[in-house]
């Protein structure tokens, strides 16, 4: 069986394809875009996935700076999170990924 080659790509652009190419992570990046910064529960309602589902990917994509947090984690305490989408964050990996699509 023949081993499938990686091309090489930037950081930026594994980064949209593991993050934004994931079809979950996408709506719930699309979802905070369209509903503006929302609770867990908010999100919940909009999305058809599990709420553990939904708290590990907006996890993913915290940690990788799509989405932000308010409070910031560390400093939650029992309080209710609401996420934003990182608009500039999300260009900069979309630009990126269109970029290595076009050959630039």
């Amino acid at each position: 069986m023949p081993n499938l080659l990686r091309p090489k790509m930037t950081v930026d652009v594994e980064a949209a394809v593991s993050l934004i190419g994931n079809r979950a992570r996408a709506d719930i990046l699309h979802n905070l875009s369209r509903l503006g910064p929302s609770t867990v529960g908010r999100l919940h309602s909009a999305l058809d996935i599990s709420r553990p589902s939904l708290n590990r990917h907006l996890d993913v994509l915290s940690k990788a700076g799509l989405v932000q947090t308010d409070p910031p984690a560390g400093l939650r305490h029992g309080k209710n999170v609401v996420y934003a989408i990182h608009r500039t964050r999300v260009r900069e990996l979309v630009q990126a990924y269109a970029a290595f699509i076009e050959g630039a």
